[in-house]
């Protein structure tokens, strides 16, 4: 096989260390720095320099997440099956997205911060930029499954990724604020330059990331691939997809994690998209200070490690409610300083302290999602005895997409509805309020509802080994009739199906074993 393709050894025969971690965690930067970018200056850039209202820019951004979570439906049926290709085959399902993404992401996003255009051109191109990070991302997210089945190999790379994430959605506030300070606070090409600078640094990511990651080898794909799937029409490949899809929201401890990200996330896109609003006209200062303030979650860097510490000795479900708590008391801490009329000798302390405070609280309740997922696939293996990290991200991503996107409309519809003026540097009381009100209770609602599920999830290290543990044992050839009680109740809870209906193919070590050995002499050939 060419080299290119990288999985030429099975899943646990390479090692995961800290280079490697690093490698793959840089993409990242994309995830996270172009979320920043969109969340803290996009709406703002758009109704201040590109004569937008913001129930328009408002409608871009919503319009064009709905437009992507159809991408995302498609990008993961089509990233799991592309192994079927000779390209799949050549770079692999997942790396060959990666690498044509990279020159792709340099193209849209840098043409994204043009200002003073056309609602038209904005749509379109803002379409584009989530058409082309959706194909990146999602066969990105599944790089963890693929490389290797290890809980703290798989902890660590998601705990590196959202180190990178978390960094660069600082830095970019504080270039951002670096660009719009030296440049002007009223000249749009500050907000220009600032996309420009990220869009290289993303390109460059995905390029190491290709280069020095690998993924799951062909021949142990196929040994439990449906054969007729090879023969679909495209009308019987989307009408399988969406079946698929479907089925993914049937695993237990996928739909739990799906409500508490979900909940988690959009909380921060309504702080997000409303921060800058809330800064300039909740407190009357600079865009460039709430700029610095966005980029003090830089702060929680060298903490990063005690989110690892935590995830990995607490579990998910103890993070969760500790994290979102965390949350909740800094939006308070927020309101208070609003509702006190600080003067800004004392405001301007005052908010960095907390700022810092709630970023890094923040960052970690946004970092236990990505720890959790790569497990997620094993789980559903329970079930069908397949293997689709590629589904389960879609289907994440296309969630997530349509709740984005419709944070991005409520926003701009309150604000419109209050009578906010694009352009204008001083709002009413009544278009400030609504800003105030959206950031505070429309975070800290959703924030709380999370926190509330999150005692339910228990998907943890324990129980995740005891679920692999099971899994080999059946791949091995063991009876579904000789399991243990405890290990029967574990699969249960994770997976929400009787133990009886789970693993349909007890018996697939006998029947693919030739296919195994055929393909690995098919794959040996190929090289």
């Amino acid at each position: 096989m060419n080299q290119s393709a990288k999985p030429a050894t099975n899943t646990d025969q390479r090692k995961v260390g800290m280079w490697t971690s690093i490698a793959f965690g840089c993409t990242d930067m994309m995830g996270g720095g172009y979320g920043a970018l969109v969340g803290a200056y996009l709406m703002f850039f758009f109704t201040t320099f590109c004569n937008l209202s913001a129930l328009e820019a408002g409608s871009i951004i919503g319009l064009a997440k709905v437009v992507d979570s159809v991408t995302s439906i498609v990008m993961g049926r089509l990233s799991d099956t592309f192994w079927r290709t000779s390209l799949g085959r050549r770079f692999g399902r997942r790396h060959f997205f990666i690498l044509i993404g990279s020159p792709l992401i340099l193209i849209v996003y840098s043409l994204l911060w043009i200002p003073g255009i056309s609602y038209a051109y904005y749509l379109v191109v803002y379409c584009l930029v989530e058409i082309v990070v959706t194909m990146v991302l999602i066969p990105y997210e599944t790089l963890p499954s693929e490389m290797t089945t290890d809980f703290n190999s798989r902890s660590k790379m998601s705990t590196t990724r959202m180190f990178f994430s978390g960094a660069i959605t600082s830095v970019v506030t504080l270039v951002g604020g670096l660009y719009i300070k030296a440049m002007g606070q009223h000249n749009a090409y500050a907000y220009t330059a600032t996309g420009v600078t990220f869009a290289i640094i993303f390109a460059l990511a995905c390029l190491v990331t290709w280069k020095f990651t690998w993924e799951r080898p062909v021949s142990e794909i196929e040994a439990t691939a449906d054969p007729n799937e090879a023969h679909q029409s495209i009308g019987q490949f989307l009408w399988t997809a969406l079946k698929s899809y479907v089925a993914t929201l049937k695993v237990k401890a996928f739909r739990q994690h799906m409500y508490l990200y979900l909940l988690g996330v959009t909380a921060q896109d309504l702080f997000s998209g409303a921060f800058v609003y809330f800064i300039v006209f909740g407190y009357g200062l600079s865009t460039s200070t709430a700029s610095f303030l966005l980029s003090l979650g830089i702060i929680g860097l060298p903490l990063t490690p005690v989110n690892y510490w935590l995830f990995t000795r607490l579990g998910a479900k103890k993070c969760y409610v500790l994290y979102f708590a965390l949350v909740i008391a800094g939006l308070a801490a927020y309101y208070i300083m609003y509702m006190m009329n600080l003067t800004r000798a004392t405001l301007i302390p005052a908010l960095i302290v907390v700022t810092a405070i709630y970023l890094f609280f923040k960052g970690g309740a946004y970092s236990i999602p990505w720890n959790v997922f790569p497990f997620i696939p094993d789980v559903d293996e329970m079930i069908t005895s397949k293997r689709r990290e590629g589904e389960f991200a879609a289907m994440m991503s296309f969630i997530r997409k349509l709740t984005s996107g419709l944070a991005s409309v409520f926003l701009g519809w309150v604000l419109t509805a209050n009578g906010f003026k694009t352009g204008a540097t001083v709002q009413s009381a009544q278009a400030t309020h609504a800003v105030v009100y959206v950031l505070i209770f429309g975070t800290g609602v959703l924030t709380l509802l999370a926190m509330v599920i999150a005692v339910t999830f228990n998907l943890d290290a324990k129980t995740h080994k005891v679920l692999v543990g099971e899994i080999n044992r059946l791949k091995a050839g063991g009876s579904k009739a000789d399991v243990k009680p405890d290990v029967k109740k574990v699969v249960e809870s994770l997976t929400g199906v009787k133990y009886e209906n789970c693993w349909p193919a007890a018996d697939m070590t006998q029947k693919a074993a030739p296919a195994t050995n055929n393909s690995s002499e098919n794959d040996s050939s190929s090289k």
